[in-house]
């Protein structure tokens, strides 16, 4: 379902392109993601004056190990009355990390689309996710969440055809999920919650055609 919903989004995102070849279009990448190695992209393209369409499209594979507030993550996964103060602020290096998203977002310009200034935006967001060690680790969880949300940001004109672009917003989300021992040793499966989390988080490079 999660992937005929992703299919649909896309062609719809590249008919909107299709029937606007007078309009401008742009491709973003988030810089501090990478640093996690996520790789993350966003083309848009120019609705209105106003107004412009994006999708985000983000991937972090299995390949890349990453240091992670393992306590703030079982905090919000419920287990709080099960581990004290100093656990909660527990960070770990997980051999699983691996992520796939995807953020179709609607976003409103102050000055005008891709010019100086402040935007607001709405946007979805549908991800699969994996993350934990691979021998016992205090946390390992595997599912999938849908959302939706608001962010604010600014663009910053820096060349012709160059913004540099932050970003912040948060999220109401859905997930459903398996909590585990290790990949081979499922603890507790088909655990569903609502949260609040940060969402479209980053300083993005963008370029415009």
């Amino acid at each position: 379902m999660i992937r005929r919903i992703a299919l649909l989004l896309v062609l719809a995102f590249v008919g909107a392109a299709e029937g606007l070849h007078a309009q401008r279009f742009a491709v973003s990448a988030n810089l501090p993601a990478l640093l996690t190695g996520t790789v993350s992209v966003e083309p848009s393209v120019a609705l209105t004056p106003r107004t412009s369409l994006h999708l985000s499209l983000s991937a972090r594979s299995e390949l890349f190990r990453l240091p992670a507030p393992s306590g703030i993550i079982r905090t919000l996964y419920g287990s709080a009355g099960r581990i004290g103060f100093s656990e909660r602020l527990r960070w770990e290096l997980l051999n699983h990390a691996e992520m796939a998203s995807i953020s179709p977002a609607l976003r409103y310009w102050m000055k005008g689309v891709y010019n100086r200034g402040f935007f607001f935006s709405g946007h979805t967001l549908a991800m699969l996710y994996r993350y934990g060690g691979d021998h016992y680790s205090s946390a390992y969880t595997e599912g999938f969440l849908l959302g939706a949300g608001a962010s604010a940001g600014y663009s910053y004109e820096i060349a012709p055809h160059w913004n540099l672009e932050a970003e912040i917003g948060l999220a109401g989300v859905w997930t459903q999920y398996d909590r585990r021992y290790s990949p081979q040793h499922l603890k507790d499966a088909g655990q569903h919650k609502f949260l609040l989390l940060p969402s479209r988080i980053g300083l993005s490079m963008t370029y415009l055609f």
